[in-house]
């Protein structure tokens, strides 16, 4: 009974001495395979949610096996233990709140986690990018001379890294700069 964890001792009742056929010893070494694979995935959620893609590929990259990671990750989908829409809608609020970045940067990131296009446009359209940027500028220009062409480049340059459709980058940056010399 080398390498069996307790519960699947437990589970099956075995004890030392027992005889066990090549039929048993594979169920359980396939259940301490899966057992294993949950474990991790646990552990990693409680860093953070996951996508059911992201979380695939971070079970492959540590070496278990695809069809096991691929029952797992249909089980943890079942039981609501990963829901793809629920990670997107906290991804979209971290990035709305927490870490300010335009749709652009939501929606390749959230693209690369496998969350489909639509799901992602839903999330979107509550969301205001316009008083996102003005609510950055009104921080970060608040004591600098929005005349100066540089650090109006600057801001530009900062707020399209940060995702933000050039278009209404340069809206509101143009506006701002002729609501100042209005004064």
């Amino acid at each position: 009974m080398c390498g069996l964890s307790l519960d699947l001792v437990t589970k099956y009742n075995l004890h030392e001495g027992d005889e066990i056929t090549q039929d048993e010893i594979d169920t359980l070494l396939f259940q301490e395979e899966k057992a294993k694979i949950r474990t991790y995935a646990f552990r990693l959620l409680a860093y953070r949610d996951r996508s059911s893609k992201e979380m695939q590929q971070r079970l492959i990259d540590k070496g278990f096996d695809k069809t096991l990671v691929h029952e797992i990750i249909v089980e943890f989908l079942a039981d609501d233990t990963l829901n793809n829409e629920r990670f997107a809608r906290a991804f979209v609020h971290d990035y709305t709140h927490v870490k300010p970045r335009g749709n652009i940067f939501i929606q390749r990131e959230l693209r690369k986690k496998g969350i489909p296009v639509e799901m992602i446009e839903s999330i979107l359209e509550h969301r205001d990018e316009r008083n996102m940027i003005r609510d950055y500028l009104a921080r970060k220009m608040s004591d600098v001379d929005v005349n100066d062409f540089k650090v109006r480049q600057k801001m530009v340059h900062r707020l399209l890294n940060q995702g933000f459709s050039s278009s209404l980058v340069y809206d509101i940056i143009n506006a701002q700069q002729r609501n100042h010399e209005e004064f």
